[in-house]
């Protein structure tokens, strides 16, 4: 087994320390001010950061002959790991792009014996250079392993991570929640399975399989798709690393159901009448469009309805607004049970109401329409101590859907409707017009 840099400076600084019979050795990262950090010794000690820019080891040319250690300035720390004050010491400089001034650092506390391997130290720098700058290369690592594990757990997502190679994969904790797994790493293969288990959980599980199905074998697609999980939505984000799918592929699982109950609720406002709940115009003229459409591909006849409350200026004036507030919303109510579930009912304006039926004569439209006018009229809106009777007036067109376009026949609908309904009004109220 290839021992980590910290274990190869150990033996290296074991091997000088017996081959030159020295006290201590030690090995020392040190940067170009002289702040010096001892990676390794022997004996080991535990040695913390001290500065040499003032001991006098980087002011001469060493060779291999130890010199005495009298004549510099070691650190406390340094003097008191040995039994006895050092009488000789050699530095054995071993530079590195990061730390210029690093090497190995031998002391004795009596005379070294002519020990013949002292002279063939310094063949040691280069190994302990290199083991040096893979000892800040593995650091590095580490550092940027533990950045990036960071970096993973703060995103507010789950993430599945699949290296290049095909075999390896990486997951964070939101991740590991949903797959049922442990976060951290795994094999690509262990994570197959539980990512096609979450898929076919989703409510839209059919749909994502043809997605996803017409992607096989296309290392470089990217997809964003809604997976739907129970109460939970999931934007589901996957595209290659960098680009190519070569370098790996990562999938982005972030909850968007707040973001998408957010966004129902505003079109819903923007598509309601906030006092009754029922579509407004400029929704009724969206959806009246698309059931004019499908009503000229299938040659039906429809109806448009046109509704008014009777006398409801003197509603308000009498009672108040918000008398008058809770009438127009009990008249959407009754008008609303009235009326089929694929019918289109929508407050026009003020006291005025519209609605869109598809139907099969001409016939049913008033029938559906003096039913409507019934429901109103036929039992006082309660409304607190108040028993207010109601009365509505509606004007109706029909018209047999050919080849015209939606558009110009809900203008024609709407204006005759409209025209019937103001003779209604002109002939008492209460009543059912037909165009």
């Amino acid at each position: 087994m290839t021992p980590s840099p910290n274990e190869a400076l150990y033996e290296l600084c074991g091997f000088a320390r017996v081959a030159c019979e020295a006290d201590l050795v030690m090995a020392l990262e040190v940067d170009d001010a002289g702040r010096a950090s001892p990676v390794a010794s022997s004996p080991p000690h535990d040695f913390s950061s001290f500065n040499l820019t003032r001991s006098g080891l980087f002011d001469i040319e060493w060779s291999a002959i130890p010199d005495a250690a009298n004549k510099y300035r070691l650190p406390t720390a340094v003097v008191h790991a040995l039994p006895e004050m050092p009488t000789s010491l050699l530095f054995v400089p071993a530079p590195v792009e990061h730390a210029p001034r690093s090497g190995l650092l031998l002391l004795w506390t009596r005379a070294p014996s002519p020990a013949p391997l002292i002279e063939h130290v310094r063949l040691l720098a280069s190994s302990v250079a290199s083991t040096l700058a893979a000892r800040r290369e593995a650091v590095r690592q580490v550092a940027m392993r533990d950045q990036f594990n960071d970096l993973l757990e703060s995103v507010p997502s789950g993430i599945v991570l699949f290296d290049g190679d095909g075999q390896s994969a990486m997951i964070n904790e939101r991740a590991a929640a949903l797959l049922a797994c442990r976060p951290g790493s795994h094999r690509s293969s262990e994570l197959a399975a539980p990512m096609r288990a979450l898929r076919e959980r989703c409510a839209n599980h059919a749909e994502l399989e043809t997605a996803y199905a017409a992607q096989v074998g296309n290392v470089h697609y990217a997809a964003t798709q809604h997976w739907v999980l129970g109460e939970r939505t999931y934007e589901v984000d996957t595209h290659p690393v960098s680009g190519d799918g070569q370098h790996g592929r990562i999938w982005l699982f972030t909850d968007v159901t707040a973001e998408l109950r957010i966004a129902a609720k505003l079109r819903g406002l923007a598509q309601s009448d906030p006092l009754t709940g029922l579509p407004n115009r400029r929704h009724f003229e969206e959806q009246a469009a698309q059931i004019l459409t499908a009503a000229v591909a299938a040659e039906h006849t429809v109806a448009l309805l046109m509704v008014d409350v009777d006398h409801f200026k003197q509603i308000n004036d009498t009672h108040g607004h918000p008398v008058g507030d809770a009438v127009l919303k009990a008249v959407a109510g009754r008008c609303s049970d009235v009326l089929r579930d694929g019918d289109l009912f929508a407050r026009f304006g003020g006291e005025e109401f519209i609605g869109l039926l598809t139907i099969t004569t001409e016939h049913e439209a008033a029938v559906i329409a003096e039913r409507l006018r019934n429901a109103i009229a036929y039992t006082p809106v309660l409304i607190g101590q108040l028993a207010i009777t109601v009365s509505v007036s509606v004007g109706a067109a029909t018209t047999r859907m050919m080849s015209a376009t939606s558009g110009e026949v809900l203008e024609s609908l709407i204006e005759s409707a409209d025209a019937a309904l103001y003779r209604a009004k002109q002939n008492g109220r209460n009543r059912v017009t037909i165009a």
